[in-house]
């Protein structure tokens, strides 16, 4: 399994409360894979989101890369002041929901 297989499918994975994808969020920064682990950098508009939608976004993606069969491991960070913008107008118009 390589970086780009993991990253094509992580595409597919949208925000469980926004119709676009974690990647087109800005929120999976990059992915690197080592034998069957998954380390994904994961960013968030804030450090203060809470843990039902941390845990939410991860569950989505960790679906994705058990179904792979791989481990997922993680590092979070929080969004630039521009990436924050580009999230939350994508959040405004493609909000489906909550957790």
């Amino acid at each position: 399994m390589t970086r780009e297989d993991v990253w094509e499918k992580l595409k597919t994975v949208e925000h469980p409360e926004i119709a676009v994808s974690l990647i087109d969020l800005g929120m999976i920064l990059d992915v690197a894979v080592d034998g069957n682990t998954a380390e994904l950098a994961l960013a968030f508009p804030m450090k203060d989101i809470p843990q039902a939608v941390v845990d939410a976004v991860l569950n989505s993606a960790s679906e994705v890369l058990k179904d792979l069969g791989l481990e997922i491991k993680t590092t979070f960070f929080e969004m630039s002041p521009e990436a924050r913008e580009n999230f939350l107008t994508q959040a405004r118009t493609n909000w489906k929901g909550s957790i």
